[in-house]
């Protein structure tokens, strides 16, 4: 589970820098998913991160299963959610919110028509309020499931020194910051604020 959670999280990273093409413009999105459609790698690397969240899945899952029946019972039941963070005592939570929001991105961009190119597609989806809250709320369960599962997984690990933890944390927080990037990108789509951007820079050129 820790491993596959590490690797799930550095794909993440590679997924929000493929999402700030999106503000180079359309030909530069338009270019970078046509360039990975075109190699031949592409379909082994996919398969491989459906492996990497069927593992993470399914030995998260094994994970709990096991730690609810060592339980006793009453308050001692609530251990395996964590509690020493809002992070830790919500990753069950987080974890669920993620797996439903997952099926529905795969939908919405992957399994449909992408004929009228996948720049429009996607940024046609962030002007839709319905979608980007759903977005939002996504981004906001990886940012909390992050929050704690990166250094989580270190300690798995055994990565565990009081030199080090300080900052195995302060990276691993890092990266469930920088997952707002994604809700971010969104709203600003939304807020049609690509197009005034647009307009804006035209209105220079005209006044020269």
């Amino acid at each position: 589970m820790a491993v596959s959670g590490l690797l799930l999280g550095g794909f993440m990273l590679v997924h929000l820098g493929e999402n700030l093409l999106l503000l180079k413009g359309e030909a530069a999105y338009n270019g970078w998913v046509e360039m990975l459609l075109a190699n031949p790698v592409t379909p082994l690397l996919e398969i491989g991160l459906l492996f990497l969240f069927l593992a993470h899945i399914i030995t998260g899952t094994w994970v709990r299963i096991e730690d609810f029946l060592k339980a006793p019972s009453g308050y001692e039941t609530l251990r395996w959610q964590g509690g020493r963070t809002l992070g830790s005592a919500t990753m069950l939570y987080t974890a669920a919110a993620l797996l439903v929001y997952l099926v529905y991105h795969m939908l919405t961009f992957r399994f449909v028509d992408h004929s009228m190119g996948f720049y429009q597609m996607v940024t046609g989806a962030f002007r839709a309020p319905v979608f980007v809250a759903l977005y939002v709320a996504g981004s906001a369960a990886l940012a909390l499931h992050l929050s704690h599962g990166m250094q989580s997984a270190f300690q798995t690990l055994g990565v565990n020194h009081p030199k080090y933890t300080p900052l195995i944390k302060a990276v691993g927080m890092l990266v469930a910051v920088l997952m707002t990037g994604f809700a971010l990108i969104s709203v600003y789509y939304l807020l049609g604020m690509d197009i005034k951007a647009a307009e804006a820079g035209y209105n220079i050129v005209i006044i020269r």
